[in-house]
């Protein structure tokens, strides 16, 4: 799945239509993506109270970013490149 993902972001990004602001947001929404995947696995392995406490507080963080960014991908119209190239690597 997590290369699935990771083709749909470099096919997207590939795309010579986007523009730089586009190609950052698809930057930055897989930056974000990755925290969070890595925040995930940080509060698995943590046993002290004050790491799990930190690290629900970055994922709070982060899941609002992540929504933010995401709806700005909406608000431009960029999660329909997105979605077609996810048709394209589904299908392929």
């Amino acid at each position: 799945m997590e290369s699935a993902i990771n083709g749909v972001f470099s096919a997207a990004l590939s795309k010579k239509e986007n523009t730089k602001s586009e190609i950052n947001l698809i930057k930055e929404i897989e930056e974000v993506r990755l925290k969070l995947n890595t925040v995930a696995s940080h509060f698995e392995n943590q046993s002290d109270p004050d790491l799990i406490e930190a690290s629900i507080y970055e994922t709070k963080s982060l899941s609002a970013r992540y929504r933010y960014l995401l709806r700005e991908a909406r608000r431009t119209g960029l999660t329909q490149s997105i979605s077609h190239c996810l048709e394209h690597s589904v299908h392929n």
